[in-house]
């Protein structure tokens, strides 16, 4: 067999991924530390190999990963989730047969370093949300106005782990103070402290090869699952030239490579643009793209193996759908606790409800058990930890 490895593969990124590639009938094995999840569950996958967990065992992860490509004649290996940064160190020691069509490490650690890529944003005249810079967490109470609301972000996160909030001077120290204690933060590592800035959440997914972009899109969102913001549970396409710009700007000056979804926060009010980070892989809303007609996946596959050329030409056939939504439902329905907790009662029933979407995220009639799957990992997960959205150690810091 000659095929497609997935790794983190019980997320719902790695299940639209599986779909996407399975469509075009490639063989696609899986790889994952559980057992339960939604494309381990899923009726198009074509083998399933357990691994030992690569955030706190990552040379026993590797190995298996190295173990697997070569036992499989393995011919692309796509990377979920923070495990492409192990990846890319190691690239080395894979087999040269393997395409693994992910970035430099340097590209991918500049990515998820918030702070330095926000300073590689200003440089290029990017605009960014004002920064509250410090050495000394007592120099915020100089700097931050009493009612100024501020956003303390980890530097290292996913999602809206690794993010708080703070109103005045005081609080901010508080906050700030409270995240170096739990994260133990060395100084190079401070949280960055940023004004809050007013608008909806957007992003901008690109395909780049070799520095030249292949593909693009953008979506509004519309629904979160908590309400202060996090993942996206309804999002929509809609193109925003303002933002694109400043996304192809970022990534033509990285000279790019592989996939990266650019996030803002966009005021309609002033039509200003901020932006906030660089996902350098796989996001969690890219179902919404390769549903409309983007299939970032398979265009990834297309420019590994045959060049981008062949990406582009795919991609010209393609019809885009535009409007077009799509929706995560138990994303959604775990959401929906938030907003009871806080007595938005018809906000929450707005998220258990179904409908108001074209295409779901995890609802596939065709393939019941991912869905199965992805209740069950979240039950397991929760029942484990008291929480449906868990931080590993070495996930933020």
């Amino acid at each position: 067999m000659s095929g497609i490895l997935i790794s983190y593969c019980w997320v719902r990124t790695a299940y639209a991924a599986l779909l996407n590639l399975a469509k075009h009938k490639y063989d696609v094995v899986l790889a994952d530390s559980s057992t339960i999840g939604m494309s381990q569950m899923s009726k198009y996958r074509s083998k399933f190999i357990k691994v030992h967990e690569f955030l706190n065992q990552k040379e026993k992860f590797f190995n298996d990963i190295v173990r697997i490509i070569k036992q499989n004649n393995i011919k692309m290996y796509l990377p979920i989730h923070d495990e492409t940064e192990l990846i890319a160190a190691n690239r080395h020691q894979f087999p040269n047969s393997v395409y693994i069509p992910i970035p430099s490490l340097e590209l991918i650690s500049l990515a998820n370093d918030k702070s330095r890529i926000q300073e590689f944003a200003v440089k290029y005249g990017v605009p960014c949300a004002r920064r509250f810079p410090y050495t000394v967490v007592g120099d915020l109470l100089q700097d931050i106005d009493n009612n100024v609301k501020t956003v303390i972000r980890l530097r290292k996160g996913n999602s809206a782990k690794g993010v708080f909030y703070a109103i005045g001077p005081q609080k901010t120290v508080a906050s700030v103070s409270s995240v170096i204690t739990r994260y133990n933060c060395t100084p190079e590592r401070f949280p960055v402290v940023q004004e809050y800035v007013n608008g909806d959440g957007w992003g901008v997914s690109c395909l780049y090869w070799e520095g030249k972009r292949i593909a693009h899109f953008t979506h509004h969102r519309l629904r979160e699952k908590t309400s202060t913001g996090g993942t996206s549970t309804l999002r929509e396409h809609k193109p925003n030239e303002l933002l694109e710009q400043m996304a192809f700007t970022l990534l033509d000056k990285l000279q790019w490579h592989g996939l990266a979804m650019v996030e803002f926060k966009y005021d309609p009010a002033n039509k200003q643009g901020y932006f906030i980070e660089i996902n350098p892989r796989l996001w969690g809303s890219i179902h919404l793209a390769i549903s409309a007609g983007v299939e970032f996946p398979y265009l990834l596959y297309l420019c590994a193996t045959e060049g981008p050329q062949a990406a582009l030409k795919y991609q010209a056939s393609c019809t885009v759908k535009y409007p077009w939504k799509s929706r995560w439902y138990l994303g959604d329905c775990i959401g929906s606790v938030d907003r009871i907790k806080k007595i938005k009662f018809l906000e929450a029933l707005k998220c258990i409800l179904p409908g108001g979407t074209d295409t779901y995220d995890d609802i596939n009639w065709r393939d019941p058990g991912a869905f199965i799957g992805e209740i069950l990992y979240y039950t397991s997960g929760f029942l484990r930890t008291g929480s449906t959205n868990p931080i590993k150690e070495g996930m933020v810091g």
